[in-house]
């Protein structure tokens, strides 16, 4: 498995989200090695490892003397029903989904649209596993799709068995084979934003901190900060659950300091959306007193999410390059490694340069 942090992990990142997107399409050529070296800069055996890559996983295929072809995932003869599993909160209905979920389960249908690809709807059964693997041999489905499972003794199982499977946004620290995000340098990436805007007094409004997800996003920012001779003061990081009004009652803490952040990094918009609520009752105004970068691009209530400096899930990314994995353990036999995505950050209007004389020279150092 490749490195994501690798010259050869980022450029199968770079090729495959622009395949994901369309740039590439399937059945088309790719640019020579040499051309895309060039487009990429770097060498050209970075580029042809980039490539076994995404040829193991089935993204691409390489003819000889030709070049290397994208793949049509949902095309080539493949007429299959997949379980597609979906998580359930806790004390609730299981026919309840987080907006997250939604998101990763409508984007993952759209993906399969004008295909011969069926699902088989679930919401994780209450018996688990052995419940699961009895519905996939019943139905004679050809493989399985997780939406973010937590419950490592439904994958064990699905492995034992020799059941096809793939989790859509693993969000936990269990193994795959699954799609990712890479929550570590989000933290690192929303750091160097807000640095190279001159913010120094840096705070985090994180979920509970026993969650992989968070924990990984946070360790990024602190060690984004550490290489800039700051660090992040444990008085300025709150960790909450993922609801507006927690969000603001810590916030309002947070904000009330008279050493308080100029900046604050959210590790879901609806948390950042609670840090704007508590901006306002303390009159700061964001993001010219208080600037707020989030995460999903998805949990900001109503329209207002368009103000905001975020990475957006990539749920599309996740979803489609699922498929391409499950439909390619079918077809080969062979367990596809983890794909991991980094989405870039969108620049709304809720960040700016930091307006506070001396916190450049004071901060968080």
């Amino acid at each position: 498995m490749l490195d994501p942090g690798s010259k050869a992990g980022q450029v199968a990142a770079t090729i495959r989200s622009r395949i994901l997107s369309g740039v590439y399409a399937p059945g088309s050529f790719l640019p020579a090695e040499r051309v895309l070296a060039e487009d990429l800069g770097v060498a050209r055996n970075t580029v042809r490892a980039a490539l076994d890559s995404l040829a193991r996983d089935g993204f691409v295929r390489h003819e000889e003397r030709r070049g290397t072809v994208v793949n049509s995932a949902f095309g080539g003869g493949t007429d299959a029903t997949f379980l597609l599993v979906s998580p359930t909160l806790e004390e609730h209905s299981p026919s309840l989904l987080t907006p997250e979920a939604m998101a990763l389960i409508g984007n993952t249908l759209c993906a399969c649209s004008g295909s011969n690809i069926q699902f088989h709807f679930q919401a994780m059964p209450p018996e688990g596993a052995r419940e699961l693997v009895r519905i996939v041999h019943g139905a004679r489905l050809a493989g399985v799709l997780l939406v973010e499972c937590s419950e490592p003794a439904v994958l064990e199982a699905l492995h034992d068995e020799g059941i096809p499977h793939v989790v859509i946004n693993q969000e936990q620290d269990m193994p795959g084979p699954a799609t990712r995000v890479d929550f570590w340098q989000i933290g690192r990436h929303a750091a160097e934003f807000l640095l190279d805007l001159g913010h120094r007094r840096l705070g985090v409004l994180s979920g509970p901190s026993d969650r992989h997800l968070y924990g990984r996003m946070v360790a990024g920012f602190r060690d984004r900060l550490a290489e800039a001779g700051g660090s992040l003061r444990p008085e300025h990081v709150a960790h909450v659950k993922s609801c507006s009004e927690a969000a603001r009652s810590a916030a309002l803490q947070l904000l009330s300091r008279p050493d308080r952040p100029t900046a604050v990094f959210c590790t879901r918009d609806v948390r950042a959306y609670g840090a704007y609520l508590a901006a306002r009752d303390l009159g700061l105004r964001v993001p010219e007193d208080l600037s707020l970068v989030g995460y999903d691009d998805i949990t900001w209530p109503g329209e207002g999410r368009q103000f905001l400096t975020t990475f957006p899930e990539p749920a599309r990314e996740l979803g489609t390059s699922a498929i391409h994995m499950l439909i390619s353990w079918i077809r080969t036999g062979i367990v596809p490694e983890d794909v991991i995505i980094c989405p870039e950050l969108v620049i709304r209007r809720s960040a700016a340069p930091c307006s506070e004389e001396g916190d450049a020279d004071d901060g968080n150092r």
